[in-house]
């Protein structure tokens, strides 16, 4: 899938994102995150150095979605995919060594990946809610 590049310029900003999970009887968890990046194409990486019901909820139902927005030109977008907890591995190697750049003797416990399926335009006015990009 290919997300479309002002999409991705937006979140290279390193914008907060919120990230949404679900337990396996569907209780919704958000919050927020800044240590993300794009570990492929089509799939983010998220860092977890506190993470507990989010890192739960991915285990039990592997449904995630986030949202990224920019308040000063109005723009946000709204991501769906599957997501996998890592503690090792390629993508947890990627996210420590963009962790170590700024925190070198820090190390996450593991990571979000998220595989995304969906981005949905979420900004205000006639487009709200249209799907932009699909797998």
């Amino acid at each position: 899938m290919q997300i479309p590049n002002d999409v991705k310029e937006l979140m290279n900003q390193k914008k907060i994102i919120a990230l949404a999970t679900a337990s396996k009887e569907a209780v919704p968890n958000v919050v927020y995150m800044l240590m993300y990046w794009w570990y492929r194409p089509d799939t983010l990486v998220v860092g977890d150095l506190f993470m507990n019901a989010t890192r739960r909820n991915v285990q039990e139902n592997n449904y995630a979605s986030f949202c990224v927005w920019d308040e000063n030109t109005d723009k946000s977008y709204k991501f769906i995919g599957t997501a996998t907890y890592e503690t090792s591995g390629e993508a947890y190697e990627f996210a420590n060594s963009n962790l170590h750049r700024k925190k070198p003797d820090k190390n996450f416990k593991g990571v979000v990946v998220i595989k995304t399926t969906e981005v949905y335009d979420a900004s205000r006015g006639k487009n709200a809610g249209k799907l932009i990009a699909k797998a």
